[in-house]
């Protein structure tokens, strides 16, 4: 089988010891670009970070954030985006602020957040990427619900950090059964992140590859977070890196190294190299 769409969570790019892109990964990126085999890189993260991401590997890639909310096409344009109304927005913000947690609103180029225990002169950070000649600015407020009564806002991500999983766990519940139009992921260190319903990373990456003429079985993906579970398990190819969440390694077709031991770089030549000794073969046993 012929890959041809490659679909790695951008966590996996990082080295564990350093946590920046090692050489080895960009050389990989650049060899699978000049294999002429499209790159999608997606994340949980916010699109400033993602971006920011795609220009360390100098690459023209198809970009995913905000867990699937938003899509960026190789020309850096919006090719699907899915929001939380303002409605669901304003009373999901409600009822959390009922929870001592921390809560942070993301759209593509801002986001705001209650200031907690913050220093009370933080009140906005603007974070200017002069390389990429983008803007995001991070805006600390008193109070979230009354800030969105001024300022109505309907998110790509909304997230929300607890104290502890006991109170992160009876949000969820309660949250669940109260908002039929909002998906839930809960995360490690007491987390909640919540999209429109229907949006997933996996939902994502098909469009992208449906937009492409790829099929399905033609996707290979390589995942390391818990919620990449989905993609890894329905993608043509899953590929779990080594340090890869439990749940993530159980249902992947190949476990790879881990980031500390080049897993990226490893296992994308490894594939591409697989690719091309087969399509030769098959050539020469037409001639």
């Amino acid at each position: 089988m012929a890959y041809r769409l490659l679909a790695l969570n951008i966590m996996g790019a990082f080295s564990q010891n350093k946590g920046r892109v090692s050489k080895a990964t960009k050389e990989a990126i650049e060899y699978a670009h000049k294999k002429k085999v499209p790159i999608l890189l997606f994340s949980e993260r916010e699109y400033a970070f993602v971006k920011r991401i795609a220009k360390t590997l100098h690459s023209e890639s198809y970009l995913i954030a905000h867990n699937g909310a938003y899509v960026i096409s190789s020309q850096n344009k919006p090719m699907y985006i899915q929001r939380i109304s303002e409605d669901d927005t304003f009373d999901l913000i409600q009822f959390l602020e009922s929870f001592d947690c921390q809560i942070i609103v993301e759209n593509e180029s801002f986001s705001v957040s209650n200031k907690g225990k913050l220093p009370a002169t933080l009140v906005k950070r603007t974070i200017w990427q002069r390389t990429q000649k983008f803007l995001y600015s991070q805006y600390f407020v008193d109070s979230l619900s009354e800030h969105l009564l001024e300022e109505r806002i309907s998110p790509l991500s909304v997230q929300a950090t607890f104290h502890n999983s006991e109170e992160r766990d009876e949000a969820l519940q309660a949250l669940v059964n109260m908002f039929e139009h909002i998906n839930f992921v809960s995360r490690d260190q007491n987390k909640i992140e919540m999209t429109a319903a229907g949006v997933s990373k996996w939902n994502s990456i098909v469009y992208v590859a449906e937009q492409l003429g790829i099929s399905r079985s033609e996707i290979a993906v390589i995942g390391i977070s818990e919620d990449d579970e989905e993609a890894v398990q329905q993608a043509g190819i899953g590929i779990a890196m080594g340090n890869a969440d439990p749940k993530v390694k159980e249902v992947a077709d190949w476990v790879t190294r881990t980031n500390k031991e080049e897993g990226i770089a490893y296992v994308v030549k490894e594939l591409l190299r697989h690719q091309h000794k087969n399509a030769v073969e098959e050539v020469n046993k037409v001639d």
